[in-house]
């Protein structure tokens, strides 16, 4: 590695990440607002729409990693990861995660898109979820066991960061219900934050411990 490549200024580093996943987030925002209005008739409501927008993230995030892992040299170009040796000595580990992100995101897209009057039917979109949501639990389990000390102890603090998150946003907006001072949240509402919640999290933990930039891109 060259002292040239080691000495980039921010934003080279930055460009082909940030505008890759600006990109592929336009896109897949934009393709599923305008699907979901086609096919229902009329737009799904606010709720829907920003539950299916974080499934989205959460799905696109995952595709990003899975394609990175399975192509190190390309990956290392656009993933927070020092170079394309430590994709490929942690191509398991992220394998395990991305397919797990890819479930998540699917679970609350069949959410978005399920129930009376949408797209999909109440029992395809809970039977579908149950299932997703199951599958990456699982998959979670088996992406701990190759997990090192470091990446645990930040997926506790981003767990605990969560947490205290979702008390202040979901418990505030319920304070508020609660005082018939705003409209109460749906059900769904509470997943979406949860969901939310999770991802700021994880983004705080990594940029606390300036893990933000790593390579050289």
């Amino acid at each position: 590695m060259t002292n040239d490549t080691i000495k980039k200024p921010m934003w080279r580093r930055l460009l082909l990440p940030v505008s890759a996943g600006a990109l592929a987030g336009f896109v897949a925002a934009f393709s599923f607002l305008s699907l979901t209005d086609l096919a229902a008739g009329s737009a799904l409501g606010q709720s829907r729409e920003i539950g299916g927008l974080v499934g989205l993230l959460y799905a696109v995030t995952g595709i990003a990693v899975l394609l990175g892992s399975l192509n190190p040299a390309m990956g290392a170009k656009f993933l927070n990861v020092e170079d394309a040796d430590e994709l490929r000595e942690q191509r398991r580990m992220l394998g395990y995660s991305s397919v797990a992100l890819i479930l998540l995101g699917g679970a609350m897209l069949l959410l978005a898109l399920g129930g009376e009057a949408a797209p999909v039917s109440a029992p395809v979109a809970a039977v579908g979820a149950i299932a997703m949501v199951a599958t990456a639990v699982v998959l979670s389990i088996l992406m701990n066991r190759h997990t090192d000390e470091l990446q645990r102890a930040l997926s506790k603090d981003a767990t605990a960061t969560a947490f205290y998150l979702m008390l202040l946003i979901g418990g505030g907006w319920a304070i508020f219900a609660h005082l018939g001072m705003t409209a109460g949240p749906a059900p769904l509402d509470w997943i979406t934050m949860f969901a939310a919640t999770l991802l700021v999290a994880a983004f705080w933990q990594t940029a606390r411990r300036g893990m933000m930039l790593r390579g050289p891109n």
